[in-house]
């Protein structure tokens, strides 16, 4: 990526920066606004056959201009930027929650008295191991 076109970015973003902090947005919703920006623009960039200032400008033309990005952002109260398409899921199979057949291991719960020698908890209790999953790590012996 150019450093033309880095600037041209950066430019951009101060001045939805610059407005939003005009237009009393909280901090919160300045960087996510510039966040989310920054992110539409590298994705498009990133999709784009020519990174030069020339087609950055038009990214940034199809985003709108820095007065009506956070126009929109202030009154919709989410993000300015269309959301991206979410790809698609695959169908799932029915009848695919059969465990696989073989031996069953049962966990047995985990001990509730102090964990530690001077009689305090444990300060990160660990949750029961859900059934099925194969231990990687053997638990120290008593």
């Amino acid at each position: 990526m150019g450093i033309e076109s880095d600037q041209v970015v950066y430019e951009y973003l101060s001045r939805v920066g610059d407005v939003a902090q005009q237009r009393q947005l909280s901090s919160a919703t300045r960087m996510r606004l510039v966040s989310d920006l920054r992110n539409e623009i590298d994705r498009s960039r990133a999709r784009a056959t020519v990174d030069s200032p020339a087609a950055v400008r038009r990214i940034i033309a199809r985003l709108g201009s820095p007065d009506d990005v956070v126009t929109a952002a202030a009154e919709g109260g989410g993000p300015a930027v269309p959301e991206p398409p979410r790809p698609a899921v695959p169908v799932q199979r029915e009848g695919g929650t059969e465990p696989a057949p073989g031996p069953r291991r049962t966990t047995k719960p985990r001990r509730t008295e102090p964990a530690t020698a001077d009689g305090t908890e444990d300060a990160t209790p660990r949750p029961d191991r859900p059934r099925g999953f194969r231990r990687v790590v053997p638990r120290p012996r008593p």
